[in-house]
């Protein structure tokens, strides 16, 4: 007689091994890969960013193909505040990609207190 299993049992297949992330580090053609992180996008990244703008990366889009040297990557584009206002998916070169620390949030958080002068 066949054992049966409990109606709450976890299927085998959860448990396989997931498909392994990228590892950080250089793709086979050499371009270094793009981490998560807050960068400045100029002219370097891509001859669109003739005016800079900050954003933050949310991940490379490793499976669109690209030509050599450049990578797709998804991000939120930020305010002077630090704020996201805007999702975009842009075709660029790592390389060209500057770390910046995060913009300050001090702005933002008085004007949510009511410190403005129109609140007085």
């Amino acid at each position: 007689m066949p054992l049966s299993k409990p109606a709450n049992a976890v299927p085998t297949s959860r448990w396989a091994s997931r498909p392994a992330t990228p590892t950080p580090g250089p793709r086979e053609d050499g371009t270094p890969r793009v981490v998560p992180g807050v960068y400045l996008l100029t002219h370097e990244a891509s001859p669109q960013f003739v005016k800079p703008i900050t954003v933050r990366v949310i991940r490379e889009l490793a499976d669109r193909c690209t030509y050599y040297d450049w990578a797709w990557i998804q991000v939120y584009v930020l305010n002077r505040n630090g704020d996201a206002i805007q999702r975009r998916e842009l075709f660029v070169r790592p390389v060209g990609l500057r770390p910046v620390p995060p913009p300050s949030r001090s702005r933002a958080r008085s004007r949510r207190r009511g410190t403005a002068e129109g609140d007085r």
